[in-house]
């Protein structure tokens, strides 16, 4: 179920919905596709906001951070300073990077495609390589990229039946979602002439195991969503709880030294573009 965010009616959109671990792609105003993905850890949250893809660099070099090699030295682990491309970079084939450059953030593969979907990153949003290289030669420079963190999400499956997943709240915000919810729940009823189960609402949202729950159905214990579930608009006019970037990007921004990022004009994977090596100036 995508959470609601207003879509761009033309062109790509990503958005991420960072409780859901899950990446969604809108192609003029449609959704074409979602993924899993695994977001930053408690202590490195992934930042929420608006942002634009600003640079897509294949084959990427990782410089480690002073942090993360902190991190190496303490496990007693060996201390590596650049990580090249290939099979143990943890950035994967490709970094596509979203917002300006010094925040370091991105959407890039991984060495570790098990730690796809999770809390698992120093900020960055993580893809599985299979699934981020396809998506690398489709996205343009300039995508709208929105992060948001919305924990309940209401959708209408093809029938018009209400639904509602509840997800555990991983940064521990305030949810502003919940004292709206009711408002919305019973303007729903009144507008549909459908009455709503509330012992089912407060049956998921004690559990949030981010199943789907059928509030309107006459039988949840064998309802099943009738197509694709399309997220009910109640949300995306609210501002998004404020988020603090770390100190030290942990993930790196894509600056190569001597090369332009790639562009829109990229041929599909089936006829890829010579492979572009991206060194970095700092971590991200």
């Amino acid at each position: 179920m995508p959470p609601d965010v207003a879509i761009s009616p033309t062109g790509m959109h990503i958005v991420i919905n960072l409780p859901q671990t899950r990446l969604f792609v809108y192609e003029d105003g449609v959704l074409s596709g979602d993924f899993p993905v695994a977001v930053g850890k408690m202590l490195t949250r992934t930042p929420v906001g608006e942002y634009t893809v600003t640079g897509i660099y294949r084959n990427p070099a990782w410089h480690v951070p002073k942090s993360i090699q902190e991190e190496q030295r303490r496990a007693g682990k060996p201390v590596q300073t650049v990580v090249p491309p290939g099979p143990d970079n943890p950035l994967g084939p490709v970094f596509i990077r979203f917002g300006e450059a010094r925040l370091g953030l991105g959407i890039h593969g991984t060495n570790a495609p098990s730690s796809v979907p999770g809390f698992r990153s120093h900020g960055c949003v993580r893809m599985k390589s299979d699934q981020v290289l396809p998506l690398s030669y489709r996205v343009p420079l300039g995508t709208p990229v929105t992060v948001t963190y919305q924990t309940v999400l209401l959708g209408e499956d093809a029938k018009g039946e209400l639904w509602l997943s509840a997800l555990r709240d991983r940064y521990q915000h305030k949810d502003d979602a919940l004292p709206k919810l009711a408002d919305t729940l019973l303007s729903w009823q009144q507008e549909k002439q459908t009455p709503l189960f509330g012992k089912r609402v407060d049956s998921a949202l004690k559990a949030r195991s981010g199943k789907p729950v059928c509030l309107s159905c006459q039988a949840p214990a064998d309802a099943r969503p009738a197509g694709t579930l399309t997220a009910v608009q109640w949300l995306r006019n609210a501002a998004p709880a404020a988020q603090e970037f770390t100190a030290e990007p942990a993930e790196p921004v894509m600056e190569p030294q001597s090369e332009a990022p790639l562009n829109t004009a990229v041929p599909s994977p089936e006829a890829p573009h010579s492979a572009t090596r991206a060194a970095t100036r700092q971590p991200a």
